[in-house]
C-alpha cells in the first residue's frame, strides 16, 4: 500500500502593498495561479505592522477565488490594487461579503509596536476543501490608524502543497 506525505514547497511572496494601508481600507492582492503547480492547498501567514493605534482594532483578511478562471469572488481584479466596494473593476458596493474569511488579527492599543505574525492559515480549507485554480487575498485595516509606512515591515507569503506516493 502506498504511503502519502505532504510537500511543502519553499515560502513564496504574495504580492500585496501594504505600506500605509489607511484605516478602514481595503487592499486586493495580485492573483496567484494555480493552473501550472496544481497544489492541493497553501499555507499563509505572514507579518503586518500597524504602529501605534489609538484603540483596540483589527486587521481582516480575506479570500478571493475563481470559479472559472477568470471572474473572482467579490468581482476583485487580479492585480494588487486598493479596492473601493462599487466603484473598482466590477465589484458591488458588498462585495467583500462574496469573500471567505481566513484570519482576524486583534491589535492593542497598549502595545505601540504591533508586529503581528499570523498564519499559517490553510487556503483550500476556506474554499471548501479544493483550491482555487486562481486564488488571492484582500486585506482590510481596521485599527483606527495607517499600517506601517516602511514596506518591508509588512510581508505575505504562501507555501504550496502537494502530496508524494511512496
Amino acid at each position: 500500500m502506498a504511503t502519502l506525505s505532504a510537500n511543502y514547497t519553499a515560502a513564496a511572496s504574495l504580492t500585496i502593498t501594504l505600506t500605509s494601508l489607511a484605516d478602514g481600507a481595503y487592499r486586493q492582492s495580485a492573483e496567484v495561479t494555480n493552473a501550472a503547480n496544481l497544489y492541493l492547498d497553501a499555507h499563509l501567514g505572514g507579518s503586518i505592522q500597524a504602529g501605534t493605534v489609538g484603540a483596540d482594532g483589527s486587521i481582516i483578511i480575506y479570500g478571493y477565488g475563481s470559479y472559472d478562471a477568470t471572474n473572482h469572488s467579490g468581482g476583485v481584479g487580479t492585480t494588487d490594487a486598493g479596492i473601493t466596494w462599487g466603484t473598482t473593476g466590477n465589484t458591488s458596493i458588498f462585495g467583500y461579503r462574496q469573500l471567505v474569511l481566513l484570519a482576524a488579527i486583534q491589535t492593542d492599543s497598549t502595545d505601540d509596536d504591533n508586529d503581528l505574525y499570523w498564519g499559517p492559515v490553510s487556503v483550500a480549507s476556506a474554499f471548501g476543501g479544493v483550491l482555487p485554480t486562481k486564488w488571492g487575498i484582500v486585506v482590510l485595516n481596521n485599527t483606527g490608524a495607517a499600517l506601517h509606512a516602511t514596506g518591508t515591515n509588512n510581508e505575505v507569503q504562501f507555501m504550496g502543497i502537494k502530496y508524494d506516493s511512496a
